[in-house]
This record gives structure tokens, C-alpha cells and sequence, in this order.
């Protein structure tokens, strides 16, 4: 649809009446130097649309007709203001000349197509297009079915990118270089891939609650990836079998792949940009986790789809939402109003459709009312499996080791086994949700280091509220380049620690492996550092912490005053002899029956009390005494 400002259709109206625009002027004119006049009086973004539309109309046998269609349609002009003009076309007897028809067509296929092409690429995809067809009659068994879905990917690719060239000359004319939007959405996207990549997290992450669903299934695709991490390694093409093998399955020549919107052709939003492949070396790496992670993204919502309708088509039964389900089965939820947004969310938030899919799986699409029946009774199916298997996994745990395992769905260590500092998250992120849910309907949470329940919105000073629970919930799932800018704007990191120009770009940058690798070997009390890799390296999240207490990051005049006194040696010293001697008391007293029958307010005022014993003969041991500054004097008078 054209949209011409007002003032230009009437400047373009008074040319018209004026004589300055006629028909034979313009056919006089060659396709190029017509564009280029109509690009002076209406613009160059309705130029093209224009020029299009009045040769479209001089292939028309009735050539004076399309051409008064034609100043209707542009100019929006009533009939009593044609009539001068009439008279002109009904003169007309110039058709369009051979000289004049390549640029025309080029014009024309453009339109078409939405983008840029020469004769010689609008031939060739002509041509491909025209393969893919050919290949697809003639579609006999296995081999042929192959033949027809590699021609498919050929022409996409080719089509694809074209108009990816075509976007770039556009940019290049119309926006300006120095576009600091697109920079920063450039800049988010390369770091999250790079962060996400190095390993094959989609088994244990994307894949856990297909292992639990469609074992089969999930077995075999997870043993696939490794060829396929080691086909893109050494340079071959790997996804372009696999795109070939599932566009030319049945449920895709009939359009039900579409139909139901199965995500089996999309970018993932774990690797929104494939700029990492140009990183010498470690490109080779990036791109084979790339091709692994979306290989079997798109085998595994395949095979399960086909295995659904196949149950579907027994029964006679809808299957309208089952994309929509299998999707989130897979990790890849639906945005709904937010889908035109979802670029700058998933440049914000590290997997929005990741997490939108497990809030879907939790709640089995109940809600949905695009969901059908049939649909959502799978949906219920897959999420009684999965809690079924995982509450009979931490069970044997449990029965291994209670001291592994937390039951209270309040605290962050709900869902995951903990050995040492070292927890592993063996829900696939399903456990965050519902600590969060917990957390806001009981009003209360409970500490992974303490075990202290502490009620929320309690009105004391420094106590948390539900809201900062929620808001804190949202900072743990920020992009890496949004957590950077959050660690900017409130002067400290996750930790309560200073930002360092390393650590930020470490934290941009460092791919998940290599900080998890950080945080096990620079831990003594973490489990053992490679089975903790290779099982984070296979979706099994680990993540590392404990409950020391970083003197430096305390800005209280107090602790101040004593690294002044000892320097930063001893300073570290001593707050390494604070969290031993803590930690031995805790470990001592919480077994202790008079420490457990302590209320929860108790316990933390004991704690509280415990730690200011043990900081005050530490300070003794290095005869430090405390001298409050005049500004905390008592004004007495």
C-alpha cells in the first residue's frame, strides 16, 4: 500500500494538470531515469512502488486504461480531474521497447521479491525454484524424497542470501553508519552467543524434559549432536543435511509443519548472531556448538511432532496447538504481543523464550486457547512425567546422601544436588520458577547458606519485600551485556563487589564453561572441577558458592579502618581465619538439638552474635581497637 503525504500528492496533482507529468513523458523515459524522476517528487521510498506499478500497468493489452488506473491509484485525483489527461492517453501508441525491458523487469521482480536483483539473480532463482519443484514431483522413496529437500535448502539459501545483501545495500543508503542502536543490539547479540557456546548444554537443558517425555527420542538426537559438533569443527556443512532430511519429511510437504508453527526454520535465541565464527581459531569451536545446539533442536521437534500426529490420526483427534506445545517441550516458548519485540528481549534477557517455555510447561498450556484439546493432554502427559522422574531422581539422592538434597521449594538449592560449594541444577532451570512462585505465595524464603527462614514485607529495616524477590528473580536472567550495565548503574556485581573493568569484560565475554571453571577451581571446597564440567558441559547447570564473608566488599568505616592498620596481606589473612573458625562453629552448632529448636528470628540473632565474637578476637589477635570517627559520635550535649 502506498503512503504519500498529502502536501506531495498535491504538488504531484498540480504537475499533473499543469502538463509538466504525462503519460508520453513517461514512457519516453527509460526505467531508471523514470525511478529517478518520481524518486525527486514523491520520494525514493515510494519511487520504486510507483514506477512499478505504471509499468505494470504498460503490459496490460488495454494499455490507456491501466494508465488512468494508475494516476488514480497514485494521485487519489476524481474523475472530472482526469479528463485533460484523458484525452492525452487516448492518443498513446508507444509500447514498451526492448531497450527499456531489462531495467523494467529488474524493477518489477524487485517489487516482488522485496528486495534488490539483477536479471541474472532473479534467472537463478527462477531456475532453483524450478529444481525444487521438478524434484518434488518426482519425490518416489527415501532417496528422491532427500534429492528434493536438498534442492529446498539450496534455493533458500541462495534466496536468503540474496536478500541479506539487498538489506545491507539498503542500510547502507538509507541509515545512518553511525546507527548506535543497531550497535548496541550487535554488540548484546555477539556476547550472548560467545557466552552460550562452547559446549553441548541443549541435552541436558532444552532436552530435559523431552528425556523424561520421549526418552527414545531424546536418546537419539543427544548422540547425534557429537557428529554433528564434530562435522562443523572440520568445516563441514552439518545443518544443511539436517534442514534437508526435515523439510522434506511428510508433515512438511503438507504444510503441517507450518500450519502449527513448528519451530523446525528459525534462528535460536541462544545464538542470535553467527558473528563468532570469525574469531580466528575459536570460531571453529563456536560454530560447532552452534550447529550441535540447533541440530537437535530441530530433529527432536520434528520426531516428536510426527510421533504426535501419528497418535492424533488414530483417534480422529484435533491437533491444533501441538507446534505450539512441542515447541515449549523443547525450550523455545511463544512471546505472544511481545513477538515484535522479541529481538531487543533477547538481547536483554539471556532466553526469554526459554523461560516463557517452562512458565508453558508448568502450566501445561492450561490458559492457552490456542491450544486444543488433544494438545494439552499432551502437554499435562509430559509435565507428570517429568516431575515423576525427577522426584524419583532426587529421591535416590536423597536416600544416598539428605544432606545433598533441599526439600523446602523456598530456597535457591530446591531442585538441584549439592556436593561441597558445588550445585548441580538437574531440572533444566525448571526449579528457579518455582522457588519464585514459593517465595511470593508463602511471603517468605529461605537461605541456601543458612537455612534461616526469613519472612518477606516484614517492614524491618533491611528486610527484603516480595517485590525485591521478583526484581532480583529478573536480574538473574539478564543478557550478558544487560548484566554489565546493571553492575555499572549500582556501583557493585552480583557478588557486593566493586566492577573491574576485567571482571565486566569477563563476565560480557567468557563463554559459561570457562567462568564455571573459575568459580570450581578457585574453590577448595567445590565438588570435583571435571565431573562438574562435563556435566554443566551437558546441561547439567553447576554453579558454585558458599557462605564466606568477603571482608572487601564491606564498606563500613569498621573493616576500613582495620585494612588501614594491617595492610592488604594481613587483611586477607584475617578474614580467611574469620570464615574458617565460622564455619566450624556453624557446622558444629547446627547440628546441635538446643540450636534446632531455636525459632528462625533466634537462629540469625545467634548468628549475628556469633560473627561479632569471632571478628572481635581476630581484630584482638592483630591489637586493633575500633575508634569511631567524629560523624559517629553521639552529639551529646
Amino acid at each position: 500500500m502506498l503512503c504519500i503525504p498529502k502536501h506531495v500528492v498535491n504538488d504531484f496533482l498540480k504537475r499533473l494538470k499543469s502538463g509538466e507529468i504525462t503519460p508520453e513523458k513517461l514512457l519516453d523515459m527509460t526505467s531508471k531515469q523514470r525511478h529517478d524522476y518520481f524518486a525527486e517528487i514523491l520520494g525514493v521510498n515510494n519511487a520504486e512502488a510507483v514506477n512499478v506499478l505504471f509499468e505494470r500497468k504498460m503490459l496490460l493489452k488495454a494499455q490507456q486504461e491501466g494508465i488512468l488506473n494508475w494516476a488514480k491509484q497514485v494521485a487519489g485525483m476524481k474523475p472530472e480531474v482526469l479528463r485533460d489527461i484523458t484525452s492525452r492517453v487516448n492518443k498513446m501508441d508507444k509500447l514498451l521497447t526492448p531497450e527499456n525491458e531489462k531495467a523494467f523487469l529488474e524493477d518489477l521482480v524487485a517489487h516482488k521479491l522485496g528486495m534488490s536483483v539483477t536479471m541474472q539473480e532473479a534467472s537463478n532463482i527462477a531456475s532453483l525454484a524450478k529444481d525444487v519443484q521438478a524434484k518434488k514431483e518426482a519425490i518416489k522413496d527415501e532417496s528422491s524424497r532427500l534429492e528434493y529437500g536438498r534442492a529446498l535448502v539450496e534455493f533458500q539459501d541462495y534466496y536468503n542470501g540474496l536478500k541479506n545483501e539487498s538489506e545491507k545495500i539498503r542500510l547502507k543508503e538509507y541509515v545512518k553508519p553511525t546507527n548506535w542502536k543497531e550497535g548496541v543490539l550487535n554488540t548484546a547479540g555477539f556476547a550472548k552467543a560467545l557466552k552460550a557456546s562452547f559446549d553441548n548444554s541443549v541435552i541436558g537443558r532444552q532436552g530435559f524434559m523431552t528425556m523424561w517425555s520421549h526418552p527414545e527420542i531424546w536418546a537419539r538426537n543427544s548422540a547425534r549432536t557429537f557428529g554433528d559438533y564434530y562435522n562443523s569443527m572440520t568445516g563441514k556443512d552439518a545443518m544443511k543435511e539436517v534442514r534437508a532430511e526435515i523439510l522434506s519429511r511428510p508433515n512438511a510437504l503438507n504444510g503441517l509443519y507450518k500450519k502449527e508453527g513448528l519451530a523446525v526454520g528459525v534462528t535460536e535465541e541462544a545464538f542470535p548472531t553467527s558473528l563468532p565464527e570469525k574469531v580466528p581459531y575459536l570460531g571453529k569451536v563456536f560454530k560447532g556448538s552452534q550447529d550441535a545446539f540447533t541440530a537437535w533442536q530441530y530433529r527432536t521437534r520434528a520426531d516428536v511432532f510426527d510421533k504426535l500426529v501419528e497418535v492424533a490420526d488414530k483417534t480422529g483427534a484435533d491437533i491444533t496447538g501441538l507446534g505450539k506445545v512441542v515447541n515449549s517441550l523443547t525450550g523455545r516458548g511463544h512471546l505472544g504481543k511481545l513477538e515484535p519485540v522479541s529481538k531487543v528481549l533477547n538481547n536483554l534477557f539471556f532466553s526469554p523464550r526459554y523461560l516463557k517455555a517452562n512458565i508453558d510447561v508448568l502450566t501445561a498450556h492450561a490458559t492457552d486457547k490456542s491450544v486444543g484439546a488433544f494438545a494439552k493432554k499432551q502437554a499435562a502427559t509430559n509435565l507428570i512425567k517429568a516431575v515423576a522422574g525427577s522426584a524419583a531422581f532426587l529421591s535416590i539422592v536423597n536416600a544416598l546422601d539428605p544432606e545433598a538434597i533441599e526439600k523446602d521449594p523456598r530456597s535457591s538449592d530446591f531442585g538441584k544436588v549439592k556436593i561441597g560449594d558445588t550445585r548441580f541444577n538437574v531440572t533444566g532451570g525448571f526449579s528457579s520458577l518455582i522457588t519464585l512462585a514459593s517465595r511470593l505465595a508463602t511471603f517468605s524464603s529461605k537461605s541456601s547458606t543458612t537455612g534461616l527462614v526469613t519472612p518477606l514485607n516484614s517492614d524491618k529495616f533491611g528486610a527484603k519485600t516480595g517485590f525485591d524477590v521478583f526484581i532480583s528473580f529478573l536480574e538473574g536472567k539478564l543478557s550478558p551485556a544487560a548484566g554489565v550495565a546493571r553492575d555499572l548503574l549500582k556501583g557493585k556485581d552480583f557478588q557486593g563487589k566493586k566492577p573491574t573493568i576485567v571482571g565486566e569484560m569477563v563476565n560480557l565475554l567468557a563463554p559459561l564453561p570457562i567462568t564455571n571453571a573459575i568459580e570450581l577451581f578457585s574453590n577448595p571446597d567445590a565438588a570435583n572441577p571435571m565431573l562438574a564440567l562435563i556435566a554443566d558441559a551437558l546441561g547439567v547447570g553447576t554453579n558454585t558458592y558458599n557462605s564466606k564473608i568477603d571482608w572487601s566488599s564491606n564498606t563500613g568505616m569498621e573493616l576500613k579502618q582495620f585494612h588501614d592498620k594491617v595492610g592488604a596481606e594481613k587483611f586477607k589473612e584475617a578474614n580467611k581465619k574469620f570464615n574458617e573458625r565460622y564455619k566450624e562453629w556453624f557446622e558444629r552448632a547446627k547440628n546441635e538439638e538446643r540450636y534446632k529448636r531455636l525459632s528462625d528470628e533466634e537462629k540469625g540473632l545467634l548468628l549475628v552474635k556469633k560473627r561479632r565474637e569471632i571478628k572481635t578476637k581476630i581484630f584482638a589477635e592483630y591489637n586493633f581497637h575500633y575508634k569511631p570517627t567524629k560523624k559517629e559520635l553521639p552529639n551529646i550535649k
